[in-house]
């Protein structure tokens, strides 16, 4: 019988991975557990990426591939990945599931531990490893594209220039919520995950569109002590359209009479390097993200948009979080996140101390 997650990734164009998590055999609700499943995931994932050549732009509708690009993207990923397992080893113990006797220091080393210790796994772990497989297959297809992409348009998952922040900066198990696109009209969505994180008593940073600011008229009081960031005037891509560009200087200088603006975020994470430098010469530093929901294309169940992003929490172990509060997706989702990570060891950033 095929899964849901099956389903869902065989009628997408540009199929993005989704999971429940549901078939996970342990709770991650201790320091210990997290990293236990840390290493589960970062196990599949080396393996997907291992099994995977860069002969996918075709098949992934990249018409001309960066190969330069995607090749810096897959060492990058190979060290991370490697530290990454080396950080969630670090506590285990003989006789805890894939806790190797000597942890990989080499991206050599973990592929070949990958296929030797997920062959190694009781039946307990079969349904969770046939769905973690599934996703990260097609994961890794999704940064791939992402990476082939960064010569035409430039890519949200690489850096074009120094001090651009993706996550990657941030201490082990420490992560950032951030929230793309708003505001919504008054009483819409915007204010459904506001009051969400007055309740978790959580802190996020907000990437407001002047347009979508000037259709609510006023925003006075609105964030309370959430932080407010650009996201330029118009949510256009700066590279591909010359009046988002020239609108950006006026929307940061109106935005920044009501706040203490500190971070921008480019529409779809397309920017120029002389434009990071002509943010940072203003007192700007360009945030991406490293953990991307895909609330904005997800589907109606949203224990699968929790799971993707718990898993890639799981995987990456530190990073920048991206959702939208413009769909309530977001809302949905993140109680189950939250819920799931009580107890582990997890930091949630205070966007107020960056």
């Amino acid at each position: 019988m095929i899964s849901t997650l099956v389903v869902l990734i065989l009628a997408a164009k540009n199929p993005v991975a989704w999971t429940d998590r549901q078939a996970w055999p342990h709770p991650i609700a201790s320091t210990a557990e997290f990293d236990l499943a840390s290493r589960a995931e970062l196990l599949v994932f080396a393996q997907a990426l291992a099994l995977t050549g860069d002969d996918l732009a075709e098949s992934l509708g990249v018409k001309h591939p960066d190969l330069t690009a995607t090749t810096k993207w897959r060492s990058s990923r190979e060290r991370l990945l490697v530290e990454n397992f080396r950080r969630a080893s670090a506590a285990c113990t003989t006789g805890t599931p894939l806790c190797p006797e000597v942890v990989p220091a080499t991206w050599e080393e973990l592929t070949t531990l990958s296929t030797r210790a997920l062959d190694a796994l009781p039946p307990t772990y079969a349904s969770w490893l046939e769905q973690a497989r599934a996703f990260h297959r097609l994961y890794v297809r999704e940064l791939l594209r992402l990476a082939m992409l960064s010569g035409r348009v430039s890519s949200e998952i690489t850096p074009v220039a120094d001090g651009e922040e993706l996550g990657e900066s941030f201490a082990d198990r420490s992560f950032l919520l951030t929230f793309d696109d708003g505001p919504t009209g008054a009483y819409g969505e915007t204010d459904a995950v506001l009051k969400l994180m007055r309740d978790y008593h959580q802190h996020a940073a907000f990437f407001t569109v002047g347009a979508a600011v000037h259709a609510r008229r006023s925003i006075k009081g609105l964030y309370g002590d959430q932080c407010l960031a650009s996201h330029g005037m118009t949510h256009d891509s700066l590279v591909t359209s010359s009046s988002a560009a020239g609108a950006l200087s006026s929307w940061n200088r109106e935005l920044s009479a009501v706040t203490t603006l500190k971070w921008f975020r480019p529409p779809y994470g397309q920017r120029t390097a002389a434009q990071v430098e002509d943010l940072r010469r203003s007192g700007l530093r360009v945030m991406l993200w490293n953990i991307d929901s895909q609330d904005w294309q997800a589907p109606t169940d949203s224990t699968l948009v929790a799971g993707r992003v718990l898993t890639l929490m799981l995987l990456w172990r530190h990073g920048v979080v991206l959702f939208h509060d413009v769909h309530p997706t977001a809302r949905e989702a993140l109680p189950t996140v939250f819920g799931a990570l009580q107890g582990d060891g997890v930091r949630w950033i205070d966007c107020r101390q960056l």
